[in-house]
């Protein structure tokens, strides 16, 4: 599937889900201020029969009420300029809550002839007959009005939306799982890509000794030319040398693969780093003394002897220095550093090459990724050195971290406990 038609049906995809969100959204609100509206009603008819039945107890025949006032948006203000007992409004307050199935928490507040509270109450348990919420008291006769006050009334009403709130939380499913689709899909798209430059950069790497396999193997089977034991020499030892490469090459692909399956355990000794730092500078001198390269040596850690698998411990100081020289232009210019830090041993790799980019900063340790995305082949390699130095790091319960400026250059700092 192509890019274009990848981004197209991930537009659509987009659209129609906002669309729907916008949609229930819209008549989320519309319903929850209907349920606001219709409990409203419920709680002034249930108000107004509090206020008559007081109002009949205080032998008013008038009940005369005034509306019931809602003066915010969950407290309620009756008014009715007559005496009450305060036990006889938390009966009636529960009796009328109970009888029109009205299961909240709520406070409420007598207020006097001055405007003033004088006492409240607070009900929990609606349907608990046996328990009320004050006791009698006997007071003068100063009761006028009182006011409810409704907790948890959001709560109340989102509970009454059952099939709103059920049809919110599946589109809320669906988002996340259409989020996950998105960024499976371009992942999928990235590993894709570094997939193809990684064929493109092992063909380009295998052929060369493929070819000088191939040529040096035809000159010594050619019979119509006469080869003296030198050339021969010559050319069986390029045949050696190149097929060592191509085992190098084999093995650096599958070395990954099985690290990460832990199909291969590490077997822990007692090493030297500064021994294994100078031997794998040892080995790097012809190509440095090539480009007329140098390599700054400070190995200052007093104690550079540690558990870890020797090979591996090889394999990523060699990959850290190979990388050091590869993205170095003109003449390489190398420091190794090390120094001791708090359970262990710091060893960090400069060079003053072409340095990092911002944009592929965080992408460094992925697995087949390059820097030269727009020339494949200018770099030798396959995109897995430094992945494979991040996992031998943490194999090791080390870490690796960097520092680097575009056209300044980079520093490697890998930290192994001791």
């Amino acid at each position: 599937m192509s890019s274009k038609t990848i981004r197209l049906i991930l537009i659509m995809m987009l659209i129609t889900i906002s669309a729907l969100f916008i949609t229930q959204a819209y008549w989320f609100k519309k319903s929850f201020v209907l349920q606001e509206s219709q409990f409203d009603e419920k709680i002034n008819i249930t108000l107004r029969s509090v206020a008559d039945q007081l109002l009949k107890l205080d032998n008013d025949s008038t009940s005369n009420i005034p509306p019931v006032t809602k003066i915010s948006s969950n407290e309620y203000y009756v008014r009715l300029d007559s005496y009450f007992n305060l036990a006889d409004l938390d009966s009636l307050l529960k009796k009328e809550f109970r009888q029109r199935d009205i299961n909240i928490n709520y406070d409420y507040l007598i207020i006097n002839f001055e405007e003033q509270a004088i006492l409240g109450n607070t009900v929990d348990e609606l349907f608990d007959v046996f328990n009320s919420a004050c006791k009698k008291r006997d007071d003068d006769k100063e009761n006028f009005d009182f006011k409810v006050k409704i907790n948890n009334k959001p709560t109340y009403l989102l509970n009454s939306m059952g099939i709103w709130v059920y049809s919110s939380l599946c589109l809320i499913v669906i988002l996340i799982v259409f989020t996950f689709i998105i960024i499976s899909i371009l992942k999928g798209k990235k590993l894709n890509t570094l997939k193809k430059d990684f064929v493109n950069n092992m063909t380009h790497e295998l052929k060369t000794p493929i070819a000088n396999i191939s040529v040096a193997s035809d000159a010594i089977r050619n019979k119509s030319v006469q080869m003296d034991s030198e050339k021969l020499e010559k050319y069986a030892d390029i045949i050696y040398k190149e097929n060592e490469r191509l085992h190098h090459l084999v093995d650096k692909v599958l070395q990954i693969s099985t690290l990460e399956k832990e199909e291969e355990s590490l077997t822990f000794e007692t090493i030297d780093l500064h021994q294994i730092i100078n031997s794998v500078i040892e080995s790097f001198e012809p190509i440095i003394q090539q480009r007329n390269g140098l390599v700054e040596i400070n190995l200052n850690a007093k104690y550079c002897k540690l558990k870890a698998d020797k090979t591996h411990t090889t394999n990523v100081i060699y990959n850290l220095i190979d990388n050091a020289i590869k993205y170095s232009n003109g003449n390489p210019y190398i420091t190794i550093i090390s120094k001791n830090a708090e359970d262990g041993i710091n060893i960090s790799i400069s060079d003053k090459g072409i340095g990092i980019g911002v944009e592929n900063k965080e992408r460094i340790f992925d697995k087949f990724f390059r820097a030269e995305t727009g020339n494949l082949h200018n770099t030798k390699g396959f995109g897995l050195g430094l992945s494979y130095v991040k996992l031998m790091a943490e194999k090791h319960k080390g870490s690796i971290s960097f520092i680097s400026e575009k056209g300044i250059g980079t520093t490697f700092n890998l930290f192994l406990p001791i």
